[in-house]
């Protein structure tokens, strides 16, 4: 019975012993692809922090510029805090609600300037972030608090003033409220019950996606999700958070705040998918194991049946020989042997017949597994293959058992070899990555876990394999990759890229290598947009990349082409300090940009600008270098673009300067120092007074009255030009109309317009309303436009047809000096042109000015336009004038612009002096 019993035990356990092994593999791929699951999700998360820490790096770097700004145009001087207040109350109606308001504080932490109307002067000496600053911190970020005023979160962003040796001069500190942050997290794509969160280095709660406002302010820093990540760059893991929710997490700290952004991605969602694989897969493998059991048990029932009868026939054959050893006969003996081998024959061949049933089942357990399952022998030729391991390499189990199949790539080979011998050696692999090669020569990712298969005695007799293929999955992470760093449109890298690359070029302090970049604009590219569709443009923008692309890569080492945003492109050139050979590169470059573009059934024309910088002579950071390349870039768009400019340190002064003007100037117009001088037009034949010029003067309180030549083309420019040019308007219409009340001859007023004022859609409302205001005839107002003005014929043409439709009268300024022809004169409904004082000065002592001038008045008269001429000064310019049939003219000859009362004055004395003057005339050409 001991014999028999341990016949069914050694049964059970040589099934469990042939079972056990490919169920741990299945349970290893499992594992590992839970692993795998979760390791995706936990770079997933990390990924959409480090976008976001981009996001506010964005967000805080636009504000550190805006505050550099204001660090050059606001005074120091405790004395000018009234000056400061106006000035950055004017700068503070310009920006986003978001920011709360902007002060400058002294260095003793004294107020000296706010945009606030209504507050007290306080001092802030004792803050940590102005101690920041005081230390040698250029930007600076306060702490989370609630603001006196708005009643909202807000923090506060400062930036040093310091003076040319570095020395702190004052502190500009900007208040920013948290929901600008807020509205910062709303991330698309993030899986239900997602958290995204920004702390700061204190554990305080600056911004949350979920129940944000109730979580502003919050202290969260004794929570083991955020202790333990304050003050580390990045990382990712699985941890629960406030609400009891265990979530995949990952953090990236931003670069220029000490604050920490954290995406929680709910764990049971991410993992969900897996999860089941390996709740069926346990289900599945216990189902399995147990029917191997019972199969086992069933089939060592029947073997010991019999032998059990065996030994029972057999011992009754030996008591019976003793008993009747003289009775029974010898046939009856072996007769009784001949039955029992008989059944026993039968029971073995049905253990023969359970064994294969035993054996069909462990093969269709291998089959079904989702993981390949392959069993090599000590000379690596196959011993086992199911149906996975056939999708994944491409052989058929009759192709591989048996033979050493070819899934190796031969530059893997060494590798392999090291990871089958470490099996060998009895070490067991859990997650190897490595490269396959399919059976039609193509490569697969996969993840290996391989183990050793060992004989009773211990030895090793092969290797068992679990393989995964991660292929896709691979795909994916470099695609989420590609998307974070990658243009998704032209395929070029990115903004994220051009910084990640420039700071790694940049190291140091910059001196270290010489790096030039080019930062190209294209010329027109609005208008493509505007009139056949983004369509049209996006396809655009993919040729101008590709265009691009292939110049950099036909220059040896020309670097990389980066697409900044929009219509703006950057080449990044290392090593490169000669300014000939970006020249070279950048040339080529803009003359593919000028060759035409065919999208479709369209041919385009454009052209593109370039500005370079070279570091480290041209910026030692990033930040400094791309504003440089700007700047040299502005400088060729305004030397009429097509070509490329290199930065000078001019370029940098000149900007200030402007920066400081545009200030000035917004100051002057809130402090009402703009006003509005008046030259008369003249009726050549009778010198009688028809119209008059409206001409801006800025009276300055230390300058004195400036002309328009010093401020006029940076006001152009200016955000307030729109309203400037609204109040110059309704001024001029509401002089023009006291004047005619008061019985003085005024037929027409001419007020020259800003180009942005025909960008603004308001501008035939505010014209009306002016008109109506003064109560004044629409043909009493002439409005004059230049060449360059009418050149923009899809901007300028329909706004300018709706006012004349109304009655305004339209006159081309300066006409000459411009690109504008005649086609340009036919489109646009002109009432009068104005010849240009540049051509009028020397019509009498310069016979091509004088031909010039006699071309210009016999077109005009052609197109049935009259004609004036600005810059009269002498009786011989106008006598020259008249006898080329010129009907009017303004200048020093009658008359110097003057304020409105000289103005007056001057009408009133005009009159009884006219005749007079016109019986003098008449003799005197008589």
């Amino acid at each position: 019975m001991a014999l028999l019993g341990s016949i069914r035990g050694k049964l059970l356990a040589l099934v469990l012993a042939a079972v056990a092994p490919f169920l741990a593999l299945i349970g290893a791929g499992l594992w590992s692809e839970w692993q795998n699951t979760r390791a995706a999700a936990e770079q997933r998360a990390l990924n959409d922090a480090r976008v976001l820490a981009a996001q506010v790096d964005d967000h805080i770097g636009n504000l550190e510029h805006l505050l550099a700004g204001l660090s050059r145009a606001v005074s120091t001087d405790p004395a000018d805090t009234l000056a400061n207040d106006a000035l950055l109350r004017e700068v503070k109606a310009q920006l986003p609600d978001f920011i709360t308001g902007i002060s400058l504080f002294s260095p003793a932490g004294d107020n000296i300037g706010s945009s606030w109307e209504a507050r007290g002067r306080t001092n802030i000496s004792d803050r940590p972030d102005f101690q920041q600053a005081l230390t040698g911190q250029r930007l600076t970020i306060g702490d989370v608090h609630v603001g006196r005023t708005t009643r909202q979160w807000v923090v506060n962003i400062g930036r040093r003033v310091d003076d040319r040796e570095g020395r702190i001069r004052a502190v500009l500190v900007a208040g920013t409220r948290l929901e600008h942050f807020q509205d910062a997290l709303r991330v698309g794509g993030l899986p239900p019950g997602s958290i995204v969160r920004i702390v700061n280095e204190h554990g305080v709660v600056v911004a949350q996606s979920l129940n944000g406002p109730s979580w502003i302010g919050r202290v969260v820093a004794d929570f083991d999700h955020t202790a333990g990540r304050l003050g580390v760059k990045e990382a990712s893991g699985i941890e629960s958070w406030p609400d009891r929710v265990e979530r995949i997490t990952g953090s990236s700290s931003a670069h220029r705040a000490p604050w920490l952004v954290s995406v929680g991605l709910r764990k049971d969602s991410m993992l969900a998918t897996v999860a089941s694989q390996l709740r069926w897969s346990a289900c599945f493998s216990a189902i399995a194991l147990a029917c191997a059991f019972l199969i086992a048990w069933m089939l060592s029932g029947r073997l010991v049946r019999p032998l059990r009868q065996l030994g029972r026939d057999a011992s009754v054959l030996a008591q019976g020989e003793l008993r009747h050893r003289t009775a029974v006969s010898t046939r009856d003996e072996v007769g009784h042997l001949a039955d029992a081998f008989n059944r026993m024959a039968v029971s073995l061949e049905r253990r023969q017949d359970e064994l294969q049933q035993a054996r069909d089942t462990l093969s269709a357990i291998i089959d079904a597994s989702p993981v390949a399952i392959t069993c090599c022998d000590l000379e690596r030729r196959v011993v086992l293959w199911n149906r996975s391991a056939e999708q994944i390499y491409g052989y058929t189990a009759e192709e591989a058992i048996g033979r050493r199949a070819k899934v190796v790539p031969p530059d893997e080979a060494a590798e392999a070899s090291d990871l089958f011998r470490r099996a060998l050696s009895g070490e067991t692999i859990r997650d190897a990555q490595v490269p396959r090669m399919r059976k039609d020569g193509t490569l697969v990712q996969v993840r290996i876990a391989a183990a050793p298969m060992r004989n009773r005695d211990g030895s090793v007799r092969g290797v068992a394999l679990a393989v995964e293929d991660v292929t896709d999955r691979m795909r994916a992470e470099q695609q989420l990759k590609r998307l974070a760093h990658y243009d998704p449109l032209t395929g070029l890298p990115n903004r994220l890229s051009l910084q990640k690359e420039l700071g790694r070029l940049l190291t140091g302090n910059g001196s270290e290598r010489s790096t030039a970049i080019a930062v190209f604009d294209l010329d027109d590219f609005k208008d493509v947009n505007d009139t056949l569709g983004h369509s049209i443009g996006d396809q655009l923008l993919i040729e101008i990349g590709q265009r691009l692309s292939v110049v950099s890569k036909g220059y040896a080492k020309a670097g990389q082409v980066f697409r900044l945003g929009g219509d703006e492109f950057v080449l990044v050139v290392p090593d490169c300090a000669d300014p000939c050979r970006i020249n070279e590169v950048v040339g080529a470059m803009l003359d593919q940009l000028a060759q035409p573009f065919v999208i479709g059934d369209h041919t385009l024309h454009l052209g593109g600008s370039a500005g370079i910088a070279i570091a480290p002579n041209d910026g030692l950071n990033i930040d400094d270098l791309i504003a440089n390349a700007d700047l040299a870039l502005y400088q060729a768009k305004s030397d009429g673009g097509r070509i490329c400019r290199h930065f000078q340190p001019v370029l940098r002064a000149q900007a200030q300067a402007r920066r400081a003007l545009d200030a000035e100037l917004r100051r002057a117009f809130a402090e009402n120092e703009l006003d509005i001088f008046f030259q008369p037009q003249v009726r050549l034949a009778d010198e009688s007074v028809v119209g008059a010029e409206a001409l801006l003067r800025w009276r300055h309180p230390e300058r004195g009255l400036l002309a328009p030549g010093a401020f006029i083309e940076t006001l152009a420019e200016s955000a307030i030009a729109p309203e400037v040019g609204r109040w110059i308007i309704r001024t001029a219409c509401a002089t023009t109309s006291a004047w005619r009340a008061r019985g003085l001859a005024m037929d027409r007023m001419a007020v020259n317009l800003f180009p942005s004022q025909l960008q603004d859609g308001a501008l035939l409302d505010v014209i009306q309303d002016a008109l109506r205001e003064a109560g004044l005839p629409a043909d009493v107002l002439e409005l004059e436009i230049t060449e360059n003005i009418a050149l923009d014929r899809k901007n300028a043409a329909e706004p300018l047809r709706a006012l004349c439709a109304k009655g305004v009268k339209l006159a081309l300024d300066d006409f000459g000096t411009g690109y504008a022809s005649l086609s340009y004169l036919r489109r646009l409904p002109l009432s009068r042109i104005k010849i240009d004082r540049s051509f009028v000065r020397r019509i009498t002592d310069n016979a091509e000015d004088a031909a010039i001038v006699r071309s210009l008045i016999a077109m005009a008269h052609n197109l049935n336009l009259v004609v004036i001429a600005e810059g009269v000064e002498t009786e011989a310019q106008a006598s020259f004038l008249i006898e080329r049939g010129c009907e009017e003219a303004q200048g020093f000859l009658y008359a110097m612009p003057l304020p409105a009362n000289e103005f007056e004055s001057f009408l009133q004395a005009r009159a009884p002096a006219s005749a007079t003057r016109l019986d003098h005339m008449k003799k005197r050409r008589l």
